[in-house]
């Protein structure tokens, strides 16, 4: 009766430790990285993702799935000890965004508790010099009429840009932009077109600002319409 006593007390024992006993997957810090405003042309972006295992149990890293294939994890180590660390190098493409992005990264572990946990890298890419709308839309054009249009010219960068020159490709053509105009840094400008043409067809042309910028040396606006009958 004692030793049953005994056996059914290791055993409880036994069952009680085991089940105290597991991984726990713990980011060091926080569960994202947000880079804020970047400029696209600043790319790739990168960081690196501590993962700690605070439990008492070996820690089994199963996966590390980017969501995109824009984005680059490899993880120095799957299994990690109870105190240990483990490093992900974190790489992310962003020379096709524009605008706020999202991404994450999905691991899948041994932890109970989390078992599938995300990471979420974020970043508000800037192209550096953007026009808005892509294009001078001048819609329906009157025969030797005087018409206009207009987008808006963002310089993202943080220094001023200087128009050095000013060409326009088709003869009927006018723009406000002029050379020596400087564009600030983070500032935004009205670029307008003015077309006067006698010529019915499709008109297709461009506004092409040199620039004393290095990364952007030529800032090309196309200006579009059709020219039809007189109003």
């Amino acid at each position: 009766m004692k030793m049953r006593k005994v056996l059914l007390f290791l055993t409880v024992l036994i069952v009680a430790s085991t089940a105290y006993s597991q991984p726990k997957f713990e980011f060091i810090g926080s569960s994202e990285k947000d880079w804020g405003k970047v400029m696209q042309n600043a790319g790739p972006l990168s960081t690196k993702i501590k993962i700690k295992n605070t439990g008492n149990k070996l820690l089994e890293i199963y996966g590390v799935k980017p969501g995109c294939g824009c984005t680059t994890a490899p993880i120095d180590k799957n299994l990690i000890d109870p105190g240990e660390v483990a490093t992900v190098d974190v790489t992310l493409q962003i020379e096709k965004d524009n605008g706020p992005i999202v991404k994450g990264i999905e691991f899948t572990t041994n932890d109970p508790v989390n078992d599938r946990i995300s990471y979420e890298l974020k970043a508000n890419v800037k192209i550096p010099i953007e026009l808005f709308p892509k294009f001078i839309n001048m819609g329906a054009i009157f025969v030797n009429k005087e018409m206009s249009g207009r987008l808006v010219l963002s310089n993202h960068t943080n220094k001023n840009i200087k128009i050095t020159s000013v060409k326009l490709t088709d003869s009927h053509l006018k723009t406000n932009m002029k050379k020596g105009q400087v564009l600030k840094a983070g500032s935004h400008n009205a670029v307008e077109a003015i077309v006067k043409t006698s010529v019915k067809d499709v008109f297709d042309a461009k506004i092409i600002l040199m620039t004393n910028s290095k990364e952007n040396p030529i800032i090309e606006i196309p200006v579009r319409g059709m020219v039809g009958q007189p109003e």
